[in-house]
């Protein structure tokens, strides 16, 4: 398709203007749209905010219901003992207790009494005061913690009972420091004032009862001071903060204590919803939020209202969080409801407009379609023509390829017979010296014989085995190293490959008396268990050729020794070095620069066509190895360094496993 970018022709209709204009979204399109976002955004917040108002009436109500079975609960706890004081006070022991504190029979009967009564009552405990507010008797009186002898003249619910007959008190007990409701009353008799009976009652249950509910349920004093409460972290904490005056008060009367107390707990009001009713905000860091997974602020719909005969405030708080999430879900499905109406809509009023535009499309289509098979027409010839031309490159690389690796091995074999031919020499020497030998020993072994001299006649045969063993030995190595085949990666040890080449050039070494040393001078030393991965056969010839190099470099030098190194490479450990040096004339750094380089020689004309080296550096680069000529003073010999990549693991293993197979190989070649 023709498309529209700098520097490209305009298409040719005339009415290319007023279709690019077709394209684009009018003016009344986009003013139908905008109409509709706000539809649907006016829909879903009118949906958002009616549901979070339902929601919080909900909310709202579910706490007042339960809030009134809360508070009579509370109310009927509270009331259950009102009876004890007029009970207690038909007993005369505690009136002759008050009369005669001194009395220890008297004093025994009573607290007996008491135990008896707190018992059937389940009240925490039940102890008598007198005038001065000193417990003569109490139901604790055998317990660890006891209030018979403790003062209690400073508590209001002591002070109250004595100046209105009655008194009502919650806070911690000074003496056991667990909390409690404390309701007291007077005693007397005959119009006089004895003292006061009290009686401590437990609200634990109250609060295990809501602590299993959802909402958080709460009670305040008149100071605003949380002393029940569903959540633990809130007791004894203050719903605003407290005067100086208040606190002072309240430590007066030692009615609350412990970590945190009389601290604010941060509830701050944000709205009023109706008269016993608002949203709070909780912030971080609040002991109410140390549990939820993302600790935040979190508003709270709190209902509250007066405990009746108190002076106490009973609250339920509820996280409007689910609330909000409903009414969002509200507003999502009513903007779902109106967005799908409202694409309904579009469809409707754009299927006229879509289809006559498909009508005109579909013209302009078919001639871009004819027009683009043309073309495709046309590029698929020329492609094929391509194809068709890479493919005959590719096979012509590929037949060039082959020619040079046959080449290549042509060419190694070829300098394989080279050096046979320069070694057959000093070859023919080492096979005629023991021929005579065996000629001689022979005809003495028959002489020895004929005359019944069975004895030497057994001792010639011996040296003509160990001859003919020795003859053998020449003619396999010959053999082995003439061999014709293509390079194959194995472990090979390094110290046997050594050896094998050394054995090829040892008539020529001995010939021109040359001393060999396994040592390069420069304090490294030969590593007898190095073992490579490279072809034996080829390997061996490189080191036979770098060996006949040497000896030729070193005719008429007045000192001839041959070097020979094998190290681990300093600079990586996982390629080792053979270094091959001689101590003849040495290459100028003229001549080391064309070194490898085919039928370049130094040798006088005759000598050699300079494909030695060459050959030997491409055999390296077959084997995934290099050689080089090392850099050195002219004066001191030439100096030749292999690299070759060390087998994995220690090699032994695939160095048995490669003798095996070269055995196997040598067998089958007559070897």
């Amino acid at each position: 398709m023709n498309s529209l970018r700098p520097g490209a022709p305009l298409p040719r209709s005339p009415r290319w203007p007023a279709r690019i204009a077709s394209r684009l979204p009018s003016v009344s399109q986009t003013v139908k749209t905008l109409a509709f976002a706000a539809l649907v955004a006016a829909g879903a917040w009118t949906a958002y905010r009616y549901a979070q108002r339902a929601e919080t009436e909900t909310i709202i109500e579910r706490a007042a219901r339960r809030l009134d079975v809360d508070e009579s609960t509370l109310r009927g706890e509270l009331t259950r003992y009102d009876y004890l004081p007029a009970l207690l006070s038909l007993n005369p022991d505690i009136a002759d207790l008050l009369r005669h504190p001194t009395d220890a029979a008297l004093s025994a009967r009573v607290n007996r009494y008491l135990a008896d009564v707190t018992t059937d009552s389940q009240a925490a405990a039940i102890y008598v005061l007198d005038l001065r507010g000193t417990t003569l008797a109490a139901s604790n009186w055998d317990q660890p913690i006891s209030f018979v002898g403790q003062n209690f003249s400073y508590r209001p619910y002591f002070i109250d009972a004595l100046h209105n007959g009655t008194g009502h008190f919650y806070g911690l007990g000074s003496t056991s420091r667990l909390p409690g409701y404390f309701y007291a009353a007077r005693i007397g008799a005959g119009g006089r004032e004895l003292g006061v009976v009290a009686t401590k009652i437990s609200l634990d249950s109250m609060e295990a009862l809501w602590t299993r509910g959802d909402e958080t349920v709460l009670v305040a004093d008149a100071n605003g001071v949380v002393f029940l409460s569903s959540f633990p972290g809130w007791k004894y904490r203050t719903l605003h903060p407290l005067s100086a005056a208040a606190r002072a008060r309240i430590d007066a009367k030692r009615q609350y204590g412990g970590p945190g107390a009389l601290a604010d707990i941060g509830l701050v009001p944000r709205r009023r919803l109706a008269a016993n009713a608002e949203i709070d905000t909780v912030s971080p860091p609040n002991p109410l939020l140390a549990n939820t997974p993302n600790p935040h602020a979190m508003d709270f719909v709190v209902v509250s209202r007066t405990v009746a005969g108190t002076d106490w405030r009973i609250m339920s708080l509820t996280d409007i969080a689910p609330a909000r999430k409903n009414a969002r879900y509200a507003a999502l499905v009513t903007a779902l409801g109106l967005s799908l109406a409202t694409i309904g809509t579009l469809y409707v009023l754009q299927r006229r407009k879509v289809i006559a535009q498909r009508l005109a499309m579909r013209e302009t289509l078919e001639r871009m379609n004819d027009e683009l098979e043309r073309k495709v027409t046309r590029r698929t010839g020329a492609l094929a023509r391509a194809n068709k031309s890479l493919r005959n490159e590719i096979a012509q690389h590929k037949r060039t390829e082959a020619t040079l690796k046959a080449t290549l091995e042509e060419l190694v074999q070829a300098g394989k017979m080279a050096l046979i031919g320069q070694m057959s020499a000093g070859i023919t020497h080492e096979l005629n010296q023991p021929l005579a030998a065996l000629r001689t020993l022979s005809d003495n072994a028959l002489l020895f014989l004929q005359r019944g001299r069975q004895d030497e006649a057994e001792n010639n045969l011996r040296v003509i085995a160990g001859l003919i063993e020795r003859m053998g030995k020449i003619t396999a190595q010959l053999r082995r190293f003439s061999r014709k085949g293509p390079a194959e990666l194995e472990p090979v040890a390094v110290e046997r490959t050594l050896v094998n080449a050394l054995f090829l050039v040892e008539p020529r070494l001995r010939k021109e008396d040359v001393e060999v040393v396994r040592d390069a001078g420069d304090g490294s030393s030969a590593h007898s268990d190095l073992v490579v991965l490279a072809d034996a056969n080829r390997l061996e010839q490189v080191l036979v050729n770098l060996f006949t190099n040497a000896l030729d470099a070193m005719l008429g030098c007045p000192r001839r020794q041959l070097s020979i190194a094998v190290r681990a490479d300093a600079a990586d450990d996982a390629y080792v070095e053979i270094v091959v040096a001689d101590t003849g004339a040495g290459i100028p750094e003229t001549v080391r620069e064309r070194l490898f380089e085919p039928f370049f020689t130094t040798k006088p004309p005759g000598a050699g066509l300079g494909l030695g080296l060459a050959i030997c550096a491409g055999i390296m680069r077959e084997l995934g190895g290099t050689l080089k000529a090392n850099a050195a003073a002219a004066a001191s010999g030439a100096s030749f360094t292999l690299r070759l990549r060390r087998a994995p693991g220690d090699g032994v293993g695939e160095l048995a496993k490669t003798d095996t197979n070269r055995a196997q190989r040598g067998a089958a070649e007559g070897e």
